[in-house]
């Protein structure tokens, strides 16, 4: 079979998807549909969440390469924007291009798509190139094993240094946890009720990132002190709140969510493990020595014995919640050097790879969620930041530093 037939197989929107993250792979001279010259600086990190493909996307536009900023979705069709349903939801209000594999047929528009969104049709570019099939592109690799080819100036700083490394992770995690702790503190002095605070973090925690507000939203909705005492009842509480009042001002997100992670199966675990144990939940909590690994793993026993919450998630909600809280009400007088690892996320793993590049050992940090945390805050607080310009990086400046003067804290924003 020769190169011309291979390239009239079938291609998937993740085929694009890869085409429009790897430099090697993507012309290096596109333009949109109006014939306007687009350079992609950055492709964006790739999202493996609900929301657009690709968030953080730097691109220069025209002859006087206009420098834009914003996220970036894939689709095979012009047309699949309108379909999918982008155009009301608020997650796509930041899309500054769509990348489509065909071009929008003769005549029709794209409804919903913003005048000043980029339309690029990436198939132009490609599809009749005869040295180019499908089958040569290794979905697999794609988003970690495979980097965009702008320089990560931390790569050779912290490879040859890994204590340095550690020591910036952890200074950044204890640095997290405190800001956490500062906002717990607030909100202790604003509501005067120390039991609806956790159990509002709590319920956040069991939402992960796609459902964190409406989870909160469902904490204030249905406050702990009016949870029906047996777990049947408050899992019905809780369900119909869900539905009936929470779903009406903010949306669950359930795309790209695993089953173990259903929002079903957390309202249960919401159920179960808040029904009527207020405040004998908070006090076997508090009876936990959270400085010591021993007592971090006596509050997960404690949050996992219903066993609808698993261990992973459990450490989150040590990490983000508990330790926190300790910390803000002085029952631990400094963050631990080590937390219980909770899950690794795409934030996490892009931000090692972006500090570390794509061969080093996980095993470095995922050991220990402080080193998790340092990871979530290095990105947000400089890699955002810096993005795409690494080398102007804050992080690279600080940890470059002689010993003595080195401050690798994030800001307070």
């Amino acid at each position: 079979m020769d190169k011309t037939e291979w390239n009239r197989r079938p291609i998937t929107e993740r085929h694009v998807q890869a085409l429009w993250y790897d430099g090697t792979l993507r012309p290096p001279r596109l333009r949109t549909t109006d014939g306007t010259s687009v350079h992609v600086v950055d492709p964006g990190a790739w999202n493996v969440e609900a929301g657009p493909d690709f968030r953080h996307a730097v691109l220069e536009v025209g002859a006087e390469r206009q420098r834009i900023v914003g996220d970036v979705e894939i689709h095979l069709h012009a047309a699949d924007w309108r379909a999918h349903g982008h155009a009301a939801d608020p997650d796509y209000a930041r899309v500054v291009a769509h990348v489509t594999w065909y071009a929008a047929s003769p005549g029709r528009t794209q409804d919903g798509l913003r005048d000043r969104c980029l339309r690029i049709c990436l198939g132009d570019f490609i599809r009749k190139r005869p040295d180019f099939s499908p089958d040569e592109i290794d979905l697999a690799a794609y988003p970690y094993a495979r980097l965009p080819a702008t320089p990560r100036p931390c790569e050779p700083l912290f490879a040859r240094d890994p204590d340095l490394l550690l020591a910036v992770l952890r200074q950044a995690g204890i640095r997290r946890l405190e800001l956490k702790a500062r906002r717990l503190k607030t909100v202790f002095a604003r509501t005067q009720d120390r039991a609806q605070a956790f159990y509002a973090e709590t319920l956040a925690a069991f939402g992960y990132k796609q459902n964190a507000a409406a989870f909160r939203r469902l904490a204030d909705r249905l406050p702990w002190s009016e949870l029906p005492a047996t777990r049947e009842a408050a899992l019905a509480s809780l369900s119909c709140v869900a539905e009936m009042v929470v779903a009406r001002a903010v949306s669950w997100r359930r795309a790209n969510v695993r089953p173990a992670n259903s929002i079903e199966r957390r309202l249960a675990a919401a159920a179960a493990l808040f029904a009527g144990t207020c405040p004998s939940l908070l006090v076997r909590l508090d009876a936990c020595d959270l400085a010591t690994r021993g007592g971090q793993q006596a509050a997960c026993d404690v949050l996992c014995a219903s066993r609808l919450l698993g261990k992973r998630r459990a450490a989150a909600i040590l990490a983000n919640v508990l330790v926190p809280l300790a910390y803000a009400e002085g029952r631990i007088d400094r963050i631990p050097d080590e937390i219980l690892p909770e899950e690794t996320n795409a934030v996490v793993r892009l931000t090692a790879f972006r500090l570390l590049g794509r061969d080093h050992n996980p095993a470095l940090y995922a050991g220990n969620g402080l080193f998790l945390q340092g990871l979530l805050q290095i990105h947000r607080d400089f890699c955002l930041a810096a993005h795409p310009d690494c080398d102007r990086c804050d992080l690279l400046q600080l940890a470059a530093a002689p010993a003595p003067h080195r401050q690798a804290t994030p800001k307070d924003n």
